[in-house]
């Protein structure tokens, strides 16, 4: 079947890029989790995967507030997995001023993105999910812990659906600080990414959560896999079910 993309050949990869090899963006490490934590719960917390899980209603004085807390622990959680090299890379890109404003997070197939070990010393690390802890899970909708299981489906169906292609990059999270909402930092990063991944001549798999969102890949030549709905058995609110776009780019030869 062919040996699988490596973590150091990606990397290599990503060096020759002239944003990269210029500093224009760079790679982030441990010592940058405070900010890329801070950038990444601010451009989640209005994604509507998050929101679908929260089932906050419109007029919730305080969604703001808990969107927030749920989108910091799932940014908290996995960012240590790519901060330390453990799942993969982590890319940033900065302002004029210095300041962090946009990150993602990528996963080449030789690696996992995550293990059972990393999610229990998580856990550890963080504690339950805001929607499993006693206390704050009568914040968010009462089936909010069972749509946020259902998306350990979604990393089944990747492992399905990329499992005959040995040589492939995981965009597994890509944000920009909404302040900094149109001022192309997200396309310089996503950019980086297809650029590179034509280098090497490996295809890019990612999922997204909204038809406007799934558009915006099309124009990076992205296409759709599969449309994936969620729904929570028995689940009769307005808002019961969610539609996940799985999306691959194909390798350019």
């Amino acid at each position: 079947m062919g040996r699988k993309l490596s973590k150091l050949e990606l990397k290599e990869a990503l060096l020759k890029h002239p944003a990269v090899a210029s500093s224009e963006i760079t790679f982030l490490t441990k010592a940058d989790q405070d900010a890329v934590i801070r950038v990444k719960a601010d451009a989640f917390s209005n994604d509507p995967m998050w929101l679908w899980v929260a089932g906050l209603d419109d007029d919730d004085p305080q969604k703001e507030e808990k969107m927030y807390k749920l989108s910091k622990y799932f940014i908290s959680f996995i960012s240590h997995r790519f901060l330390n090299g453990e799942a993969g890379l982590a890319l940033g890109i900065k302002d004029d001023d210095g300041a962090l404003v946009g990150s993602a997070f990528i996963c080449p197939s030789a690696c996992k993105s995550a293990t059972l070990l990393g999610d229990i010393m998580g856990v550890i690390r963080l504690g339950l999910p805001p929607v499993y802890k006693s206390k704050e899970k009568r914040m968010y909708c009462p089936v909010a812990a069972k749509r946020f299981d259902l998306l350990f489906d979604v990393v089944k169906k990747r492992h399905k659906l990329m499992k005959d292609t040995p040589r492939y990059m995981y965009l597994e999270a890509i944000g920009v600080s909404s302040s900094q909402h149109g001022k192309g930092h997200g396309s310089k990063l996503l950019r980086t990414l297809t650029t590179t991944a034509d280098s090497l001549g490996i295809p890019i798999y990612l999922e997204t959560e909204a038809e406007h969102l799934e558009s915006m890949y099309h124009h990076f030549g992205f296409r759709t896999a599969e449309k994936m709905v969620l729904k929570v058995q028995g689940d009769t609110r307005k808002d019961a079910s969610h539609t996940m776009y799985l999306m691959i780019r194909d390798a350019k030869q």
